[in-house]
């Protein structure tokens, strides 16, 4: 007769119940009893189970008083808690998830902090979030986590018309005009940010409504405090005029913005022409002064002291003068930015059919080097289409987020080859980032 592997565990309500508490039972009998769980239903447990299993683990394992085994005995084998926690560190996340329901004890192991850390450190998944306007969707999903398979891990729902503004630390920041909502998609919690003008800026709260907003989200590095640059811009006729206002997130209901000087040249708030990086906001200036007039000049704010640092030149202007350069003329539809492992890249999309990176080195010499050019193979009507790069993975290869139209795509770029694959498509999607934390930290997250 063939032998199954059938897996249950015992609930127990003891309080001396760590390791009792958590046992998995290997019967011989393919009939599942009470609290069992079929192997079938997760195919992971039965093989992590059989590679934990080896003779010298197993003999490991049976001399310790509260594993045993008797032959021929439909009692099956009770495990200790250790070993309960080798063999579920060898399963995959989609099936770690579908465990937590098993009962209470699987449920605190596998949200357990520790166990999360060293599930991570053994099985390293790239995730990706996808933003979105709630407004085009019917079913109020505001943003998706996925792998890079496609498998959706997460989604968020939103309320009326918001949209994603930007992804950063794995936080979700979330706009409804002026107001903003910061979203943690490891806990799941939410913080408003006041809507409210500081006090040097009062004044031009009737004239607020035609103010277009856009805030970005960093941490400083030296203490790991979360801060947030709030930028009104204005239009009018005759001039351009934008305020600028700091948040600390201290966890206070009470915190407040608190005005600061805005820098030489007003900054661009388009998609994907600001980033973060170290505690670090970039902007591309706006071309306003003669001497500033370079398309690619970067302004930046230092959240830890809360100043504007100087303009640093950007890399197509600072190459202007150099002999055979062929891009002495560009648009600014051209250029985007990027956060790639934790270095300002400069996005530098040629036509349809190339993409330069180009990394910042040194900010105080205004060094930047190209360290790749990716053939992207855009079509014709595609050419004003984003193409954002995302990261550099272990191996070199880089994760690039193609936007277009109505949807965008993430494709695996091969400098090697010179191949880009397709990865996955992202639905209605139009802003991007990654999340750093494990899938587990998520599940019991946001929703």
């Amino acid at each position: 007769m063939k032998t199954h592997l059938g897996f249950f565990c015992s609930c127990g309500q003891s309080s001396g119940a760590d390791a009792t508490a958590r046992r998995l039972k290997l019967t011989p009998t393919g009939r599942a009893e009470g609290g069992e769980i079929a192997a079938a239903a997760v195919p992971g447990l039965h093989r992590a189970f059989l590679d934990w299993g080896r003779p010298s683990q197993r003999r490991s394992a049976m001399a310790t008083p509260s594993g045993c085994y008797e032959p021929g005995s439909q009692s099956g084998v009770l495990l200790p808690g250790d070993a309960l926690y080798e063999i579920l560190l060898r399963l995959p996340v989609r099936d770690l998830c579908r465990l937590r329901a098993v009962c209470r004890p699987w449920c605190c192991l596998l949200s357990d902090p520790h166990f999360i850390a060293a599930h991570a450190g053994r099985h390293p998944e790239l995730l990706v979030v996808g933003g979105c306007d709630t407004f085009p969707r019917n079913d109020g999903i505001i943003c998706d986590v996925m792998d890079l398979s496609g498998r959706v891990v997460k989604s968020v729902r939103g309320t009326d018309d918001e949209w994603v503004t930007s992804i950063h630390l794995n936080f979700v920041c979330i706009s409804t005009g002026r107001r903003f909502r910061l979203l943690n998609l490891a806990t799941g919690a939410i913080f408003a940010l006041p809507e409210e003008l500081t006090e040097e800026h009062a004044a031009h709260e009737r004239d607020t409504c035609r103010f277009h907003a856009e805030a970005a989200f960093g941490q400083v590095p030296s203490t790991g405090v979360y801060k947030v640059l709030r930028v009104l811009d204005r239009l009018s006729n005759d001039h351009e005029e934008q305020l600028y206002e700091v948040i600390t997130l201290n966890g206070s209901s009470h915190a407040q913005w608190r005005g600061k000087k805005p820098p030489p040249c007003t900054v661009r708030l388009s998609l994907w022409k600001i980033v973060v990086v170290n505690g670090i906001v970039y902007f591309f200036s706006s071309e306003v002064q003669a001497q500033d007039a370079e398309l690619d000049r970067i302004a930046s704010f230092d959240l830890e002291t809360e100043e504007w640092r100087a303009s640093l030149r950007g890399p197509l202007s600072s190459l202007e003068e150099a002999p055979n350069w062929p891009h002495r003329h560009f648009g600014m539809d051209e250029l985007t930015m990027s956060d790639m492992n934790g270095c300002l890249v400069v996005v530098h999309r040629i036509c349809a059919y190339n993409l330069d990176l180009w990394f910042l080195m040194d900010f105080e010499r205004g060094i930047w080097i190209k360290q790749h050019s990716i053939q992207v193979q855009l079509s014709v009507r595609d050419v004003f289409h984003v193409v954002c790069p995302l990261l550099v993975l272990n191996d070199g290869r880089i994760v690039l987020f193609y936007m277009g139209d109505d949807k965008g795509s993430l494709r695996i770029y091969n400098p090697r080859t010179n191949i880009s694959t397709d990865a996955t498509e992202v639905e209605r999607s139009f802003t991007v980032g990654l999340y750093t934390g494990s899938p587990l930290s998520l599940a019991n997250g946001a929703s």
